[in-house]
């Protein structure tokens, strides 16, 4: 398989789990000049911006560990930029940004809510 169909079967297993826990789905590949955004998701009154990080070969541990405070601050910005494109009001709108990391076959999955 290659990576990006690998990423996208990834997104759609963290889709999955999420909508299993109770959120729902709004957007996947939210995508601007700045950046994207993997999904975003709606869990009770928090609007959900959620990053998937699929790797092959690694452990969860490393896979967490790969998240930079510049992929951060960019998805931060994306986010922005989205609750102005959607209309949403930045400042009345309860925000949460999770992680999903996947890794290996048969998958193993690792739910990281508020990780950032």
């Amino acid at each position: 398989m290659s990576r990006k169909s690998d990423g996208n079967l990834g997104e759609q297993q963290a889709c999955e789990y999420l909508e299993q826990q109770g959120l729902q789905l709004i957007e996947k590949n939210f995508s601007c000049d700045i950046g994207e955004i993997d999904l975003v998701m709606q869990h009770q009154d928090i609007l959900v911006f959620v990053e998937v990080k699929y790797r092959a070969n690694e452990n969860l541990a490393t896979v967490v560990e790969q998240i930079t405070e510049k992929q951060c601050r960019r998805i931060r910005q994306v986010a922005q930029f989205y609750l102005i494109k959607a209309k949403y009001n930045e400042h009345r709108t309860n925000l949460r940004f999770d992680v999903v990391a996947i890794s290996g076959f048969p998958y193993e999955l690792q739910w990281l809510p508020d990780a950032f």
